[in-house]
């Protein structure tokens, strides 16, 4: 079965955005920086719900083209699963992208 894990947003600035959601209630852990895919990611819970703050660290990152499209923007849900097999297929085949 399928259990939410996090709801990732993609973010200009990762400062100002854990600025906003700690005003709501959010508390956040440490920055992480991902090299290779050059992002920031800043995780923060709020009752047990957890988000994903995403910025890009420079040119080329993923992020880049969500940002342009659209802005600041949720743009994906991680889920957590005991058969990941399984649920990538049943994704898959309802049209989901794994």
């Amino acid at each position: 079965m399928l259990k939410v894990h996090h709801i990732g947003y993609a973010v200009k600035r990762l400062n100002e955005a854990r600025k906003q959601m700690e005003e709501v209630g959010y508390e956040f852990g440490s920055l992480i920086e991902d090299r290779e895919r050059k992002i920031q990611i800043s995780f923060g819970e709020k009752d047990g719900y957890r988000i994903e703050l995403v910025r890009p660290m420079e040119k080329g990152s993923p992020i880049d083209k969500i940002l342009a499209d659209t802005g600041p923007v949720p743009y994906h849900i991680c889920y957590e699963t005991d058969c990941f097999e399984k649920d990538i297929e049943h994704l898959t085949c309802g049209g989901g992208i794994a």
